[in-house]
């Protein structure tokens, strides 16, 4: 549903351009035939251009909105998939996919009404556009039909009711006693360009985005486009101009019954006018046609997405779930992707000389943390170490921000976490908790397109290595390993080595591996923890 929306949403972009670039450069054009075209042509277009998807290296400002939008409506909240002891369950906790979100935005009812909002008009128009064509089958089944050369001809009593649809014509009494020649020829023009199937064509564009006044308005220019080309049609089979346009005068003060059809006193009397008398355009004009390749080309871009790439091993790694705290060890791994997927939208690194500065934050093996150079308490306390990164963290990057907006410079500073290998998973997950918590508020009372720049580094090896695993030592955790064949081993107590031979043996002649870790001990170092993944890890690559 939020794909959709999204597509809507580009689409609407893009066909408001098109609308707005025609009637600046084309609109007052007598290449009828090419205007025509631009018109379907570049309707189709612009329903095609959303689907196309572009990589770039790194997005700039024009992708930003555009981005938004996208995460906006497509995000989901992340499912967290835990295993019991006993026998699998599943559990799904919704975490807000992007930060600018109010609560009632993320629960997904919003999108549901305005989804059945769009349904309605849409079921509406199209039953607009049937009931046109019930009219017209009406009329058609009450009155006689002739066969002519190339249409069909119906003569009905109605007054005012002289059109064309597909290969009929219909002239009333009326027109066809006293005006026979000039309204027939006009009406055959019509036939002849096969303006219906355009007319077709533009209300189902109209029915897929009803609630865009540009649809409307480009349907309103390609039917004054039928009447001009129908014109230069029938003055040029020798009929006189002068002649022609009484009768235009004279035929239009009347009301029009039938919309879905090409009429001969549809469109504004004065343009049609206007237009016969206009010198014709001449072909060099057409190359204005070009001006819309720098605007698809734009479009483009502003829909591109920066490239991420990301070796295969990763995409098919096992699944890796921590127990130690099941709700704060999925969220600090939430928090890892989240700040590597902010990263990314960002365009990665910035020059800090000319963008924003770089400041690290980074936790020792002992838990105290650091902003810089100053160095946080050493209190055993968890929330004054949060709030130590909360207080120091915000000011230098309001400091950073307000530095810049007096320069006229692009704030994008680069926040380097890096962490000991002997930090818990607990200080782990407090802090960038905190990051999140002054990026928050940040977007909330200083500027809300601060872009989240935080780049978590790999583990640092300190000189007193506490985290250090030996391949001999019992773990202080707990492998669970499945399989989709329904196939399942517990490993309460287990070393590096033990782990190594047994994953491998469960692992061979398996198409897929979930692993399940249950931390028995509290505040258990980081080290720990990735030497068991880089071990699955290894054991994974290893049977590719």
């Amino acid at each position: 549903m939020g794909a959709f929306l999204f597509y809507l949403f580009k689409s609407t972009l893009c066909l408001t351009m098109l609308y707005a670039v025609y009637r600046l450069c084309f609109r007052s054009d007598t290449s009828f035939r090419a205007n025509r075209i631009l018109l379907l042509a570049g309707t189709l277009l612009c329903l095609l251009l959303p689907g196309i998807h572009v990589e770039i290296e790194q997005s700039g400002n024009w992708q930003r909105p555009v981005a938004a939008m996208e995460t906006w409506l497509t995000e989901k909240p992340a499912r967290t998939e835990i295993e019991q002891s006993g026998e699998a369950e599943t559990m799904f906790r919704k975490v807000p996919a992007f930060p600018l979100q109010k609560a009632w935005l993320c629960g997904g009812k919003w999108m549901t009404i305005a989804m059945a909002l769009y349904l309605c008009g849409l079921a509406f128009t199209l039953a607009f556009f049937l009931c046109a064509l019930g009219r017209i089958w009406r009329l058609l089944r009450k009155c006689p039909v002739r066969k002519c050369e190339g249409f069909r001809l119906v003569v009905c009593p109605q007054k005012n009711v002289s059109f064309s649809w597909g290969r009929t014509i219909v002239l009333s009494r009326e027109d066809y006693e006293l005006h026979r020649d000039v309204v027939l020829l006009h009406e055959r023009m019509h036939v002849r360009y096969f303006h219906t199937w355009d007319l077709v064509w533009m209300e189902l564009v109209v029915a897929l985005h009803w609630f865009n006044p540009a649809v409307w308005m480009l349907m309103r220019e390609l039917r004054a486009v039928h009447e001009y080309e129908a014109d230069w049609g029938v003055l040029s089979h020798g009929i006189d101009a002068t002649q022609y346009q009484l009768l235009l005068v004279e035929r239009t003060v009347g009301t029009r019954l039938y919309s879905m059809a090409s009429g001969f006193g549809q469109s504004k009397l004065k343009k049609r006018i206007n237009m016969m008398l206009k010198k014709r355009t001449s072909r060099l004009a057409r190359l204005k046609l070009l001006l819309f390749v720098p605007v698809a080309t734009g479009t483009l871009y502003a829909f591109a997405r920066p490239e991420v790439r990301m070796a295969a091993s990763v995409w098919n790694q096992p699944q890796v779930v921590e127990c130690q705290d099941s709700m704060a060890g999925d969220r600090r791994e939430w928090l890892e992707r989240y700040f590597a997927q902010k990263y990314a939208e960002g365009g990665g690194p910035s020059d800090p000389l000319t963008e924003g500065g770089t400041h690290e934050l980074f936790i020792n093996f002992q838990n105290q943390v650091m902003v810089d150079d100053v160095m946080g308490p050493k209190a055993d306390d968890l929330s004054l170490r949060t709030d130590f990164v909360r207080k120091n963290l915000s000011g230098l990057l309001r400091r950073d921000y307000l530095e810049k907006r007096q320069k006229g410079q692009t704030f994008r500073p680069i926040v380097q976490f890096r962490y000991d290998r002997g930090t818990s998973a607990e200080t782990l997950r407090a802090c960038l908790e905190a990051v999140k918590d002054v990026y928050d508020e940040l977007h909330r009372d200083v500027d809300a397109r601060i872009p989240v720049l935080v780049n978590v580094m790999t583990p640092r090896k300190y000189v007193k290595n506490m985290a250090a695993v030996d391949s001999l030592a019992l773990l202080p955790v707990e492998v669970i390993l499945l399989s989709s064949d329904g196939s399942r081993k517990d490993m309460p107590e287990v070393s590096l080595q033990s782990l190594r031979r047994e994953a491998e043996a469960f692992r061979a002649g398996k198409r897929d591996m979930t692993v399940s870790l249950r931390v028995k001990e509290a505040n258990v170092p980081m080290g720990v923890v990735n030497d068991v993944k880089e071990v699955l890890k290894n054991i994974w690559n290893v049977s590719l």
